[in-house]
């Protein structure tokens, strides 16, 4: 057994202990030094002479240690460290930057120890010093890194600070856009309602033979759908105004179905014949929601579906409700004339009119999206040319 441990073991390479203690003092990874209790060296390794670029004779007995470091150090040592090395006897990790001989400097930890003779008197000061170029390198860049993040981070509130004031400001805008829309139409309903009296007034003060004339009937025709015109959008832009406070609306169980059924009734009028309006909201029979927003988007997404229709076939809408997640998804179909890619991404625009051959303000589907944003949900349209389209709203699930 013994022999297989001595074949195992692999053979000692005698110059190893052939190291003696002065070559592990000259090449130690560390500057070591010696030096009297008034800093006159009397000792240098290797190491440290190769630091400093000094020979032995230049240093040994010829400087103190005070003059290896730099003014700020030499001053430290001085008032600081050598007093604390007689009081207590050592000294640990003491930050300097030794200058060497080419006038360039290197940071070093300096951790000292006093010898005393027998009777106690300081005899001799044993200096260690530990090379800390890539430890402060790496600080430098922590610092860098730190510096950069602060940076970074101040730029970035001074962003958010900028955006604030530009929201800010959007808000007030906003605010004055539609105390000037509610001023500007409340103010107009006299002047409007004033022309639409004197219209009346003029077709019944005309003689009847005039007032039946094709030019003046087609002109009072004219002047009584622009006044029309005109008294609708009055009101849709007051409604506009209205619609920032669609927020605090109290909302309340609504009857889908029922809804629907008296939105149906309303837009009977406007119904050409053979025209087909369905639901399908089993999933969802009631909706929690404010009943004259809801009624508002259902009017608006029925309307535009009889309004636009293709002249080819008669109109068909259906009205869907479903719940996916936390979310309730409310989709009119229609089976009308359709929309570009173009025109869909202008769909939702205040005053946006795409199909000019029939009576519109452009305001209906801008009211829709205010409505439905300002509940903290979505509307998207999904359409094809000559095929027709698909409105889905999609709302937080208030279902009751």
């Amino acid at each position: 057994m013994k022999a297989d441990d001595d074949q195992s073991t692999p053979p000692l390479d005698l110059r190893l202990t052939q190291e003696s203690a002065e070559d592990l003092y000259e090449q130690a990874p560390c500057g070591y030094c010696s030096c009297l209790p008034d800093g006159t060296l009397v000792k240098v390794n290797q190491t440290l002479l190769t630091w400093l670029g000094y020979t032995r004779p230049e240093l040994v007995a010829q400087r103190s240690l005070q003059q290896l470091l730099t003014l700020g150090g030499a001053l430290h040592f001085e008032m600081h460290g050598m007093p604390l090395l007689l009081l207590q006897g050592y000294v640990r990790e003491l930050s300097y930057q030794l200058r060497r001989k080419d006038g360039t400097t290197q940071p070093v930890l300096l951790t000292a120890t006093l010898v005393r003779n027998q009777d106690g008197s300081p005899l001799v000061v044993r200096v260690m010093l530990f090379d800390i170029t890539a430890r402060q390198q790496y600080e430098q860049e922590l610092l860098r890194a730190k510096q950069l993040a602060d940076d970074q981070r101040a730029q970035l509130a001074q962003a958010n600070a900028a955006l604030t004031e530009n929201n800010q400001l959007l808000t007030r805008t906003n605010a004055d856009l539609d105390t000037f829309i509610y001023t500007a139409s409340h103010d107009l309903r006299v002047p409007i309602a004033n022309i639409e009296g004197l219209l009346a007034l003029l077709g019944s003060e005309l003689p009847a033979a005039v007032r039946q004339g094709p030019e003046v009937a087609h002109i009072l025709a004219l002047m009584k759908t622009s006044v029309d015109r005109f008294t609708t959008t009055i009101h849709q832009l007051t409604d506009i105004t209205q619609l920032q406070q669609s927020q605090t609306t109290p909302a309340e169980t609504v009857d889908l179905a029922a809804l629907f059924d008296a939105v149906c009734l309303d837009l009977a009028p406007q119904l050409p014949a053979a025209a087909q309006l369905t639901r399908a909201v089993d999933q969802c029979p009631h909706f929690f929601f404010a009943s004259n927003h809801l009624r508002s988007i259902l009017y608006n997404l029925l309307s535009n579906g009889i309004k636009y229709c293709h002249p080819d076939r008669p109109p068909v809408v259906q009205v869907r409700c479903r719940r996916a997640g936390h979310q309730v998804v409310l989709e009119v179909q229609d089976n009308g004339l359709g929309l570009s890619a173009e025109q869909q991404g202008q769909l939702f625009g205040l005053f946006q009119r795409l199909h000019n051959h029939v009576e519109g303000t452009g305001i209906g589907l801008y009211m829709v999206k205010r409505i439905v944003e300002n509940a903290g949900g979505t509307i998207t349209v999904q359409s094809q040319p000559d095929v027709g389209s698909t409105f889905i709203v999609t709302l937080p699930a208030g279902v009751a």
